[in-house]
């Protein structure tokens, strides 16, 4: 396939596109994993609606994911301060 070099901005692309050109561009974007997979249905519509989570919460849910494994290396201040966190949010 050759390549090649466009100079167009992707606000440009996209407002060029039709709705059916960019429920390909969303599936193709879905396929090579740059979107989550989540954004259609079993049926394989694309849903209208997205769940989105902001970067801190992404960031916040990695955080704690990667603390569930450190539960043995935490010392007992630390173990106290999660748990006055727990208290009070859960």
């Amino acid at each position: 396939m050759p390549n090649i070099d466009l100079d167009i901005e992707v606000y440009e692309f996209v407002r060029a596109c039709s709705k059916r050109d960019i429920k390909e561009l969303i599936k193709e974007l879905v396929d090579e994993g740059h979107l989550p997979k989540d954004l259609y249905f079993k049926n394989g519509e694309l849903k209208k609606e997205m769940n989105r989570k902001l970067s801190s919460e992404i960031d916040f849910e990695e955080k704690l994911d990667k603390l569930k494994t450190k539960y043995f290396s935490l010392n007992k201040d630390e173990e106290d301060s999660l748990e006055k966190i727990f208290k009070k949010h859960l």
